[in-house]
């Protein structure tokens, strides 16, 4: 049973990740929270000007993606197997994209701005 939730869960991510990602007007709402957990996070991590954009992005489309894992029609035991798959992948992206001193930084910030 537990293999057919881990399968479902990732034929789900997967159809979630592919899907039109254009910022929606509920999302819009998310975008402007993620506008401003990217200044905190810049702020604690010193995030340089070319990180910044793409930093925004992944956050961005991690938050989206997560509040509509949040609106499924699902067990919460499934939405919260989804949504660790969702973060152990945003952490995978955030970690190619900072230094290993930010990504440490990250983590730790990431518990206090987004418990």
């Amino acid at each position: 049973m537990r293999k057919f939730i881990l399968l479902f869960s990732a034929l789900l991510l997967a159809q979630i990740g592919s899907a039109n990602t254009i910022l929606q007007d509920g999302d819009a709402v998310v975008k402007a929270k993620a506008k401003e957990l990217t200044k905190k996070y810049t702020a604690e991590l010193g995030l340089e000007a070319d990180q910044l954009a793409d930093f925004e992005q992944t956050l961005t489309g991690y938050m989206v993606k997560k509040a509509k894992v949040g609106k499924l029609n699902i067990s919460e035991s499934d939405k919260a197997v989804m949504l660790k798959q969702l973060t152990t992948q945003e952490n995978e992206d955030m970690a190619a994209m900072l230094s290993k001193g930010q990504l440490k930084k990250y983590l730790k910030a990431k518990a206090k701005l987004q418990p």
